[in-house]
């Protein structure tokens, strides 16, 4: 069987193609000419009305969107700025307060080398020539300095019985030397008797001893006061008096002990005893001045 083809038909097909291919050529090239008259004409085209409007709309929130993450962007930047200015001023703000920290040292260090300066006023001329200034190095466990290291020793010119004082009054002796260090007890330590005088009366005189039976005695050396008693009941002592070293023992005359804060009369055993609040704060000792015991020879 013999296949025909109908060379009209294909012709034909072929022409329609072209032609509707012109046309929507046509068409297309009408519609941008008639967009770019208006676009520069000015004229609105109500066909295209909703879809400029949805454009602009499109437009602006793409404007806003662009805004808002370039002011992200900025914060951002901002930020990172303020954060390294914290951190220059946080080490500036270190750096001052270590400043203040050491100078506030010095200011306690003055202070405390004049208040040295004042312990020299308790002694005579012959202990003064041979008085050490010191610190004191390490201390005793708890709140009370009872026991302590000075950083002097013999080769410093420091003596066993050496007699340590600050400004304020006596804080204790000597009891054991080595090359460049010692080691003393303060007047809150058992072990410590010291004879005492009235500052306004020489003939009234006393012990400082912790080997005592008054009763609430516990309750007074929590506090740091020290305990004694007069030689005689009779001796005219009341709250208030100041208690120094009598010039009795290897301690010399004179140097202030502290303040009578109660007096008991104990009646049974013909005893009068003083509640003593010495001059000397053992909750901070740290510059000190050691001189020579009494010479008991």
């Amino acid at each position: 069987m013999t296949l025909r083809f109908n060379k009209y038909k294909k012709g034909t097909r072929k022409f329609n193609v072209k032609v509707i291919a012109a046309g929507l050529a046509a068409i297309t090239l009408i519609g941008i000419v008639g967009i770019s008259t208006v676009k520069y004409s000015g004229a609105a085209l109500p066909v295209f009305g909703a879809v400029t409007s949805s454009g602009a709309t499109a437009g602006k929130n793409v404007n806003v969107a662009y805004t808002a993450v370039s002011g992200g962007f900025g914060d951002i930047f901002k930020f990172r700025q303020n954060a390294g200015k914290v951190k220059s001023l946080e080490k500036e703000n270190e750096k001052l307060k270590g400043e203040v920290v050491a100078l506030n040292a010095k200011l306690d260090k003055v202070s405390s080398l004049e208040e040295l300066k004042k312990s020299l006023n308790f002694v005579s001329e012959e202990y003064k020539a041979k008085s050490i200034a010191t610190s004191v190095v390490e201390k005793n466990d708890g709140n009370w300095y009872s026991s302590m290291v000075l950083g002097a020793g013999k080769k410093d010119g420091v003596k066993k019985n050496g007699i340590v004082v600050n400004g304020r009054g006596l804080v204790g002796l000597v009891y054991e030397t080595s090359g460049r260090y010692s080691k003393a007890i303060s007047l809150l330590d058992s072990k410590t008797s010291i004879s005492f005088k009235l500052s306004n009366n020489d003939n009234s005189k006393g012990v400082i001893t912790h080997n005592t039976y008054l009763k609430g005695r516990e309750e007074y050396n929590d506090k740091g006061y020290l305990q004694g008693y007069m030689f005689d009941s009779s001796y005219d002592v009341v709250q208030g008096d100041v208690i120094v070293t009598s010039g009795m023992g290897i301690f010399p005359e004179g140097i202030p002990i502290g303040e009578v804060k109660k007096v008991i009369d104990d009646k049974n055993d013909s005893l009068k005893y003083v509640v003593v609040k010495p001059y000397v704060n053992f909750k901070n000792v740290d510059d000190v001045v050691v001189i020579e015991p009494r010479n008991l020879r």
